[in-house]
């Protein structure tokens, strides 16, 4: 039993590479093999490239709008695809009431910013002359604050003080001389003969003075303490922040005088700015209404919707989307293109291994795809071997009856016709050189190719028929 199961395993482990094999067999059966010797013969050789590609027209006129200051554009009316018309005739019709508005705005309101500007010339220039004149007075007035605080500092406020000590020493000296006399009075009035009645009137009258002396000099000493204690250092206190604010006005005046001057320097130069901005766009506006109220067509033609890229009508469906009623047209966008009767050409992609054999000047053949049975001379105009956009434009030799631009075709090109060419096969050629069998021995020719169908080569010159071409 263990026996026939490793016979079994074994079996299996060996299947997948018998068919592995089988199956290299049957593929190494189905490629031809390579060739390892060739003798020349003359005889028919005949390259052909086929391709699809799309008409295209030979004059075509785009037609874009690319306003300057008003990007609305939207559709009232437009003609139909496909449709013909005349030079002049109005292809699309824009909405304008819009833009008649703002053009009636910006009009209205020009002599307004006229006069804003003449009346900020007008401040300029006043400020102009009278902040030089402020600048300088403020500085005579700074000049002045200073003496007058240096003064009250150094002298003024030490002669207050003094004056008002002084008055409260000439207070007391009235209070002691009615004192005084006041009292020697009595002392002489006690001692004299003098009638009692002039004594009362003098003693009256030192009396009232001697009491008015004394209210006096109350009085002064309450003044006096007060104006020591509050009204000097208030006076001082008060003297001493005029000139601080003083000072503080002086800088802001000689740091804000010039930026005010300035400022309005800048708002004079702006609004002129703006004041040219706006008749620019006023302008801009008016060539835009008309720009947008007449698109007419440039030549008798064939209007199409969008624009043509290699034959094909890359934008037609998205533009056709816009052409409508309420629609909006971008800025720069080809949204139509008037086609010129005559002629047109073919446009076609190639894919890059067919490059090798085409050539401007070649002849072709066209069949549309619309008409199978239409053949077309044609001639290949021009091989883009850019990368990425290989492609050809044939020219067409006559007029095609019911073709349009954007329609498909196929391209036949015979890219090579010999009646009688001697090829080899391409293993065998090295270096524009054979190696040919002469004698039993193998010579190396140099040969000049020709064409190649990517099987054999065309030897223009360097065989005969008959001649036996080997490998190395």
């Amino acid at each position: 039993m263990q026996k026939k199961i490793k016979l079994l395993t074994f079996s299996l482990l060996l299947t997948p590479a018998f068919v592995f094999s089988e199956e290299k067999e049957k593929n190494k059966e189905q490629s031809p093999p390579t060739p390892s010797e060739h003798v020349t013969t003359a005889a028919p050789f005949k390259i052909t490239v086929e391709l699809d590609g799309f008409f295209s027209p030979t004059k075509e006129h785009h037609i874009s709008l690319t306003p300057e200051a008003w990007p609305d554009m939207t559709v009232v009316s437009a003609l139909e695809h496909g449709q013909k018309v005349n030079k002049g005739d109005k292809l699309v019709t824009l909405e304008t009431k819009k833009l008649g508005e703002a053009i009636q705005q910006a009009e209205n309101a020009a002599p307004g910013a006229i006069l804003a500007h003449e009346i900020l010339e007008s401040e300029l220039s006043t400020l102009e002359k009278s902040t030089p004149m402020i600048i300088e007075n403020t500085k005579r007035g700074k000049s002045l604050a200073d003496e007058q605080w240096d003064y009250y500092e150094k002298v003024g406020h030490g002669e207050a003080k003094r004056a008002t000590e002084l008055s409260l020493h000439f207070a007391q000296q009235s209070y002691d001389y009615s004192k005084e006399e006041y009292e020697q009075l009595l002392k002489m009035y006690e001692a004299d003969d003098l009638t009692e009645e002039t004594e009362e009137i003098i003693l009256k009258r030192a009396k009232n003075s001697f009491e008015r002396a004394s209210e006096s000099l109350r009085l002064s000493k309450m003044r006096i303490a007060r104006e020591l204690k509050i009204t000097l250092p208030e006076q001082l206190a008060s003297n001493r922040a005029q000139f601080e604010m003083a000072q503080i006005t002086h800088a802001d005046a000689m740091l804000n005088l010039p930026r005010a001057l300035q400022q309005k320097q800048f708002t004079l130069q702006k609004a002129r700015i703006d004041q040219k901005k706006a008749s620019e766009k006023l302008d801009q506006m008016k060539k835009d209404l008309e720009k947008i109220g007449g698109v007419a067509s440039p030549v008798n033609g064939t209007i199409f919707y969008g624009m043509s890229k290699g034959g094909k009508w890359i934008t037609s469906a998205a533009v056709a989307k816009k052409l409508i009623p309420g629609g909006k047209l971008t800025p720069h966008e080809v949204f139509m293109t008037v086609i010129e009767p005559g002629p047109i050409k073919l446009i076609a992609a190639v894919p890059e291994a067919k490059l090798t054999n085409l050539n401007e000047g070649v002849s072709a053949i066209i069949v549309p795809v619309s008409n199978p049975s239409l053949k077309v001379n044609a001639k290949v105009e021009k091989v883009n071997r850019v990368p990425g956009a290989f492609s050809l434009t044939a020219s067409i030799q006559n007029d095609i009856p019911n073709i349009l631009p954007g329609m498909a075709a196929k391209l036949t090109i015979v890219a090579a016709n010999y009646d009688k060419a001697i090829t080899v096969p391409n293993n065998l050629i090295e270096d524009d050189s054979v190696w040919v069998m002469v004698n039993e021995e193998k010579v190396n020719k140099k040969v000049k190719t020709g064409p190649s169908n990517g099987k054999v080569t065309v030897i223009l010159e360097g065989l005969e028929e008959g001649e036996k071409v080997v490998s190395k």
